[in-house]
């Protein structure tokens, strides 16, 4: 599809997967329970849901009106919605591959088109030649069928569910020791084979003969050396990156092995060095601190999004829980060895 390298078939297939549900099992945070109110509602909700689970549910073909269809297919209308939905899955699986979205192009949109056309006429064929009558086309429909009730499941319940703002504030109040951003630090490394050389090494820094990153570009046998031992990103202590990955899951910086990082992180002044210390690798390394980024509490406005985020989860698992709580579910886990994969 020109400036962008997905095809229209594709990205159909974004919204079909399994995909939605796993977000409802999204660990962390401690649970806030969530119940339907009414009795009515609570009637109604539990009948609907054993009326689709039992039956081949396919929702009613939506009325077109006549100033809405683009095309006809053996009298079968092509919509303005239908192009529409399309457009829309086609943006959503170019935007989730990283690439900027661009409105297409008339001849591009007359390409969807013609990928609906297309898709229509295979549909149709597929019923005429009775496609639906094999067993394995069933279990396939049966599997697209849950999964798409459950994705519009979990698009009203986003709807219906509301995190207020006050919510966010109580959270955040309560939890507010862990909304911090973790000490971070800029390193050079210096990295040699053996301790008489870090000794020499250190000898010289302290004597003021040779820079520090002079000296890692002459005798360093680290992956930096070139760089004058500068490593590429900041480095965070082990167990603050596992608490801050909760806020920032795409969080990039580097963790050290335990030995060198209590070395690099007992440096107390920019420029200063840390002592020779023996890393896993049975070489001996030293540090110098470059620029330290101080631990700092997060204000409400930076994580409200994520705290939001959050509490919709809790509430979609509580909705999930009470759904399990309603029904009859009957496992057989001795029936699981043999399933093909």
């Amino acid at each position: 599809m020109g400036h962008h390298m997905i095809s229209s078939s594709a990205s159909r297939r974004v919204l079909r997967g399994g995909w939605v549900l796993g977000v409802l099992f999204v660990g962390g945070c401690e649970k806030f329970p969530w119940s339907l109110s009414g009795a009515a509602h609570h009637e109604e909700t539990k009948t609907s849901a054993l009326t689709t689970a039992q039956s081949a549910v396919t929702p009613e073909r939506p009325a077109v009106l006549p100033n809405d269809v683009l095309a006809t297919v053996n009298k079968v209308p092509i919509s303005k919605a239908d192009l529409e939905l399309s457009i829309q899955e086609f943006k959503a699986a170019v935007e989730s591959s990283g690439q900027a979205w661009k409105p297409l192009a008339a001849d591009k949109v007359q390409k969807v088109m013609d990928d609906l056309v297309n898709t229509e006429l295979m549909s149709q064929d597929a019923v005429s030649r009775g496609l639906t009558r094999s067993l394995g086309v069933q279990q396939r429909w049966e599997h697209l069928r849950r999964g798409f009730f459950a994705q519009e499941w979990y698009r009203a319940a986003q709807q219906r569910l509301e995190v207020n703002p006050a919510d966010i504030a109580q959270y955040y109040g309560q939890n507010k020791e862990g909304f911090r951003e973790r000490e971070q630090v800029k390193l050079r490394q210096l990295t040699v084979n053996s301790e008489e050389q870090a000794k020499q090494a250190l000898a010289q820094l302290y004597g003021g003969t040779v820079t520090f990153d002079a000296l890692a570009q002459q005798v360093s046998v680290g992956p930096t050396a070139g760089q004058g031992g500068l490593l590429p990103r900041s480095v965070m202590r082990a167990a603050d990156k596992a608490i801050a990955m909760y806020m920032k899951p795409d969080l990039d910086v580097i963790v050290l092995d335990p030995v060198l990082e209590k070395a690099a992180f007992a440096i107390d002044r920019i420029n200063g060095l840390s002592p020779y210390v023996k890393g896993p690798d049975s070489r001996f390394h030293i540090f110098q601190l470059v620029e330290r980024q101080e631990e700092r509490p997060l204000p409400l406005a930076e994580v409200s999004d994520q705290i939001k985020r959050g509490l919709l989860i809790q509430k979609l698992q509580g909705a999930v829980d009470e759904l399990k709580g309603k029904a009859v579910i009957e496992s057989h886990a001795d029936r699981l060895e043999g399933i093909s994969q």
